[in-house]
This record gives structure tokens, sequence and C-alpha cells, in this order.
């Protein structure tokens, strides 16, 4: 499943703008060519991942932001070259040179992370106005550091952040937890560089090594929610199975007719219960938990302050107390039966906010990506 589109072209329209760019204006060679293979890259891990934090993450650890910068830089430089070596001179490359990241600038409008992503450029076309020699201005810049600053450390650490930020607002713990830890490598590995920029090659091998330590912890989280929630669930559609509304209900009803209908809620009746058991047993031996760990467990109170959890609080309760009664060959109480046709049929049966974000989750979401962004996914009213 691909990465939402709204979400990959808030990361990805500031490079497509700067590839159009070269391209509308006669861009050819090597480092144009390269250009356009790091670009396609970057598509297609948009439709390969299926989330936008693994997204951010395969685009910083291949060091695509990097490729990028560094062929746009060179295909600016190879086309100065070629219109200006014969007649410009020094004065009219530096000129060149400054007009380029100012368009740089405007490209980069838009982006959620314009105003660090500006600033040095910034510094660069001040130090080319400064009245120095082309010559001298390549090689101050060098000597500040502002050409590595260029090369896209600060978007690796505005990524990172953005990845912090949006794991929060999905309520990922272990990711926030894993984000936290790549940037405080980053920032150490910053720290120590005399140009304050952090070595692509060894932060690579350290994010990839915090990766490896968080993939099983996250696919651990991630098992146990699987297991509870269809443990809950086949408790709760046991119960249902014996009220009267069943036979209409889409859980069991076949076009085929009442018969069919009929044998999938004695299915129901009589499977449930087994299917439980042999759960609980996978629950026990695999996660050392049993049902009554469920509800207290960290996962479940993550998703539930989430509001992913589906069940009213009020369904909750009576799923609890016929929990006690789902066994094979047995059946529940009338008592909640009858609670339960009740809980139906004034449909309180599901969570008002289920699936709803909360006002600080949209705080999280307009700071990533901006109110604008917010509206047109959610709605004015959300």
């Amino acid at each position: 499943m691909a990465v939402d589109k709204a979400m990959a072209d808030a990361i990805l329209d500031t490079y497509r703008n700067m590839y159009r760019e070269m391209e509308e204006k006669g861009a050819a060679g090597e480092s144009f060519q390269r250009m356009g293979e790091t670009l396609f890259k970057m598509e297609n891990l948009a439709h390969e991942c299926s989330d936008i934090a693994s997204f951010s993450a395969k685009l910083t650890t291949e060091n695509l932001f990097i490729e990028f910068s560094n062929a746009y830089s060179e295909t600016m430089a190879d086309m100065m070259k070629g219109e200006y070596s014969a007649d410009g001179g020094d004065e009219l490359l530096l000129e060149k040179t400054l007009e380029s990241y100012e368009s740089s600038i405007k490209n980069l409008k838009g982006h959620p992370n314009y105003e660090q992503l500006k600033t040095p450029i910034e510094d660069l076309i001040e130090l080319g106005k400064s009245g120095i020699s082309y010559p001298v201005f390549l090689r101050t810049a060098e000597e500040k550091g502002l050409n590595k600053a260029m090369e896209g450390d600060i978007v690796v650490r505005e990524a990172i952040i953005s990845e912090k930020i949006f794991a929060e607002f999905m309520h990922l713990p272990l990711e926030v937890e894993k984000q936290k830890k790549i940037l405080e490598v980053h920032d150490a590995l910053v720290a120590r560089s005399p140009f304050k920029v952090a070595d692509s090659f060894e932060f690579g091998l350290e994010r990839q090594r915090i990766e490896w330590e968080y993939e099983p912890l996250i696919n651990h989280w991630h098992m146990v929610i699987r297991l509870w929630e269809k443990m809950l669930e086949n408790v709760y559609d046991w119960l249902d199975s014996y009220c009267s509304f069943a036979p209409h209900d889409d859980r069991w009803a076949d076009m085929r007719g009442s018969a069919y209908t009929m044998r999938n809620i004695k299915r129901t009746q009589e499977c449930n219960p087994g299917i439980l058991k042999a759960r609980e047993k996978i629950f026990q031996d695999y996660f050392q938990m049993s049902w009554d760990d469920i509800f207290n467990h960290e996962t479940f109170q993550n998703e539930y302050a989430a509001n992913r959890v589906w069940y009213s609080d009020e369904t909750l309760e009576l799923i609890k107390m016929a929990y006690n009664h789902c066994k094979p060959f047995k059946k529940p109480d009338k008592d909640l039966i009858h609670q339960a046709e009740v809980i139906y049929s004034q449909k309180r049966y599901k969570r008002p906010d289920a699936f709803k974000y909360s006002a600080e989750d949209k705080e999280k979401f307009i700071t990533l990506f901006g109110e604008d962004k917010w509206n047109e996914m959610f709605g004015k009213g959300y």
C-alpha cells in the first residue's frame, strides 16, 4: 500500500520543482541524469512504503536527500560553466551562482521545513554579495562549512523530527522512542564534526543499528494488539449471536436465504469459544499474558487513549462479563443477552469518538503539514 499522496507530496514537491526547473532550462549531462534517477527512486519509495514514517526513514538512510542536492548543485555548476566560461569570467559566474541560490529559495516555498532549509542558502547569498571574488567565495564557503550545510544535513535532522512528530500524532510510543534515539545519535555526530554536519556513512550505520534494535519490539507490540483485538471480537460476536437481532445483522446475514444465515449464527455460537481458547493459549505461550492482563496492558491503554478501541465503555464491560460464559457447549445468561439487545437497539455499542483525532492530535498534524493540509484531508469542521 502506497504512502498517502498528500503526505508524500508534502515531501517530494520541492524536489520535483527543482528537477522541473533544470529541465526547463535545458539541463543535460551526467549530473542531471543523476537528479532524475534519484527523484525516480524517491517516487518509487512513496509507492512501496506503507506509511510516512518508513518512507521518510528510507529517504534518509539511503541518502537520497543528499544525493539529489549534490546532483542539483553539480548540474547548476555544469550549466554555468558551459554557458559562461567563454566570455563571462568569475564575476558572471558568481552572479549566476547567487541567482541560482535565490531561485532555490523560491522553489522551497511551501515546504514544511522552509525556514530551516533556506537559512544555509541565505548565508551563501550573503557571503557572495559581500564583495569578494568568485574563487574567494568558493574557498570561504568550504572553510565555513556552508557547502556542507547545503548537502542536506538540515533536511536530515528535520526529517527525523518530522518522523517523531508523526509518530506522536499516530500514538506509536516505540516509534517515538526510536526517533528520539536516532536524533540523539545524529546530534552527537554533528557536535563532533568540524563542519557541524553528521558523517552520512557513520550516521547511516548507527541509524540502521537502532532500526534493527526496535524492529522486533515494534512487531511484538503490534502482535499483542492483534491478538487481544481478535479475542474481544470472539466474545462480542459470540454474545450477539444469541440476540434476537442476529439474523438481521451484517455479521451473519446471507443473501442466499435464512437457512444460510442461521448456519452462520450457529457456527459463531459453536466455534467462537474454542477459537477463543486457542488464542488465549497463544497469548499465554508467546506473550505470557492472560485475558485479565489485556485491559491494564500498555498496548490496550495506548490504543484506548488513541481512540482506536471501537467498543463503547458499556460494551467493553459487557464483554468482560460475557467472557466467563464463553466456553464450549455453554450459552450466555439471559441477562447478558438482554443487556446486549438494549445496547444494540439504542446503538450504544460503538465508542462515540472511535477513530477520531483529538485536539492535540490536530495540533501535531498542523505542526507537521500545515492547516491547509488538515482541512484538505479531514475538513474544516473536524
